[in-house]
């Protein structure tokens, strides 16, 4: 399909108004941090409190489907028809797929967050904070927030969008699935759909951005002495900004797919640091046994929540927060997936999309939380002291300056940070960019103007969030908005069923050389 310059216009009245809302969002988090931030904060709770069993259900419905649908007749089905090739070798795919999700929070959390499920157990483990079974658990759940519930939902939606997108050509948008899950157009509800997603995808894109701006000056000031400040952030944001504005103006099959494969190389070179400098018995004892945990508990780790508790808030904090914030991105990161997926069958794409990144974030889970927790256990390093007093962002280089030639490994652990940043935005600016347009076809990519407009909006929300101060701002907004996503991403759900069937039982697995109305 040719895209006429009309189709590749901009859709002002969709993303204009998103991005005027999250300027404002923004201000008001920079004007009044604190009133923004508690309000926030009770919004998260409350959200919590009353739909986090629906949020941790779905989740775990969205696993249960994504072994189904590996497992049945409609794999088999041929993303672009019998013929299509394969644009990207397997390993490139891979990388792609491992750094197009994971952003610069593996990286922040791997630490962090075991650290915090030692030291504040849930009450639904049964364990005392700080003790053996602690422990396993914090691993085990580190690992599991990283691994197979977001990536059953990115690969559900990615094949979605490869089948409808791309075997029955249908635009690239969100009117796309909400046309063929209900069967009729509707202009205003694809277009405050479109707007919702811009919305929560800047914020939350630009939120993560923020905190990786905070990690990048940390890492300054460790490696060269250098103070944080807010000309550290803005020259690192300018940096990073070049960088995957760059690789996003370029395209998937260059920009990103450099980038990504680099970023494997540094990923790969810092594992094997602190597996070979670390406690590499301690690792090895407490990954195996956070595996089994995660086997015997996956769904108590999925759905735990806070009834019979008094005033604990560890689901709200931890799963309900991520599944919400996976849910929200979900739809668009399968979007950006699917546009790799030709000329591979489905459940190819399927088992690559989740077993791929997932067993990747659960060794870098084990590497990384395992050292960590034989840091605080041993009485090597107080990391718990640390991460109250410092925060993680520079708790993280004092982790990695228990390490021989910590000024060295420092110094490749930010260009990683760096390099992570960037296969995070690329993918977010592209998406936007495309939902952005009026129609796009999955073989198209965005107007350069339009992502580079993109690309500058998100250095500039995620410097001033940073900068201000007010970066907690955004805290709360996954869970409401994962409520409201949560609809997209069923309807995902269902043109995935409705027209894998279609396609399954027509010739050439259902592709068409051109559009056509929305079938019933």
């Amino acid at each position: 399909m040719n895209n006429t310059l009309e189709d590749r216009r901009m859709n002002k009245v969709a993303f204009w108004p998103a991005i005027i809302i999250l300027a404002l969002f923004i201000v008001a988090g920079a004007l009044w941090t604190e009133p923004v931030g508690n309000f926030m904060t009770k919004l998260l709770y409350g959200m919590a409190d009353y739909l986090g069993w629906y949020i941790n259900l779905l989740s775990f419905v969205f696993l249960i489907f994504g072994v189904i649908f590996m497992a049945i007749k409609y794999g088999d089905i041929k993303i672009g028809g019998e013929d299509a090739k394969p644009a990207y070798s397997l390993p490139a795919w891979c990388a792609m797929s491992i750094c197009s999700g994971i952003g610069t929070g593996l990286l922040f959390w791997a630490m962090g967050e075991p650290m915090y499920h030692f030291m504040q157990t849930p009450a639904f483990v049964g364990a005392d904070p700080g003790s053996r079974e602690a422990g396993i658990f914090a691993v085990g759940q580190a690992m599991w927030n990283w691994s197979f519930v977001q990536y059953c939902m990115y690969a559900l939606c990615g094949a979605a969008f490869a089948v409808l997108c791309v075997n029955r050509k249908k635009n690239l948008s969100f009117n796309s699935i909400v046309e063929c899950a209900t069967g009729k157009r509707r202009g205003w509800l694809n277009t405050l759909i479109t707007a919702m997603v811009i919305f929560c995808i800047m914020g939350g894109t630009s939120n993560s951005m923020g905190v990786g701006l905070m990690q990048i000056g940390a890492g300054i000031e460790a490696a060269f002495g250098i103070p944080q400040s807010a000309l550290v952030w803005l020259l690192a944001a300018v940096f990073v900004g070049a960088v995957f504005i760059t690789s996003c103006v370029t395209g998937i099959s260059k920009g990103l797919k450099y980038v990504s494969t680099c970023c494997m190389y540094f990923f790969f070179f810092l594992m094997a640091w602190v597996l070979v400098f670390g406690n590499t018995e301690f690792i090895g004892k407490i990954g195996s046994e956070a595996v089994g945990y995660i086997w015997d508990h996956l769904g108590r780790m999925t759905t735990g929540s806070t009834v019979l508790t008094d005033g604990e808030t560890w689901s709200a904090d931890w799963i309900i927060q991520y599944w919400a914030s996976f849910i929200v991105y979900a739809p668009v990161i399968g979007m950006f997936l699917a546009r790799m997926g030709r000329g591979r069958t489905v459940r190819t794409f399927m088992l690559v999309q989740v077993l791929v990144p997932s067993i990747f974030c659960m060794v870098w889970i084990a590497i990384f939380g395992g050292q960590v927790i034989y840091l605080q256990s041993s009485g090597t390093f107080d990391v718990w002291a640390a991460l109250e007093t410092y925060g993680m962002q520079s708790t993280v280089f004092q982790i990695i300056g228990t390490l021989p030639l910590s000024k060295f490994v420092t110094v490749a652990f930010l260009l990683c940070i760096v390099m992570s940043f960037s296969t995070l935005a690329d993918p977010m600016a592209s998406c936007v960019a495309t939902l952005s347009c009026r129609r796009l076809d999955a073989e198209s990519e965005a107007p350069k103007f339009q992502k580079i407009l993109t690309g500058l909006i998100l250095c500039g929300t995620s410097y001033t969030l940073v900068a201000t101060g007010g970066i907690n701002s955004v805290k709360g907004m996954f869970t409401l908005v994962g409520v409201l996503q949560s609809i997209v991403m069923i309807m995902c759900l269902v043109v995935l069923f409705k027209y894998s069937k279609v396609c399954y039982s027509a010739p050439n697995w259902g592709c068409l050389e051109a559009p056509v109305d929305v079938e019933s």
